[in-house]
């Protein structure tokens, strides 16, 4: 029995960091290329109106929340706060651009996968499925 249990808790463990990886993956290269100034990247912003200033804000707002996902102690909360860069990214996407923004829910699937399993509703589920 606690063979598999620990068996369990490593798998979770590796499930976690794997998510930890693709979701730091995913949010920090759109936000690079922000920074680096993309031309796409770019004209996005300039589209909705936003200044230089706000682009660099957001985008290393988003570089510093993607790297934090990969340090176990903030890494909920770094996730949320990318869940929150991603719902106002979408919300500004379909409103103001109207276009392109089937990616960005995309990208919420493994960040909310992250959050479940880390915040240990995870848990709770599968030790109700268990009784």
């Amino acid at each position: 029995m606690e063979s598999e249990s620990s068996s369990q808790s490593r798998t979770k463990l590796l499930v976690t960091w794997g998510l930890r990886i693709v979701v730091a993956l995913i949010f920090i290269t759109p936000a690079l290329l922000t920074l680096w100034g993309h031309r796409i990247m770019v004209r996005q912003f300039d589209a909705l109106g936003f200044a230089p200033w706000m682009r660099i804000t957001l985008s290393s707002t988003q570089v510093l929340a993607a790297l934090l996902v990969l340090v176990p102690v903030a890494s909920l909360a770094a996730a949320v706060l990318l869940l929150l860069i991603d719902a106002g990214t979408l919300i500004a996407q379909f409103l103001l651009i109207r276009g392109g923004y089937v990616h960005l829910a995309l990208f919420a699937l493994p960040l909310l996968a992250l959050i479940s399993l880390q915040s240990g509703r995870f848990d709770k589920k599968l030790a109700e499925l268990e009784k």
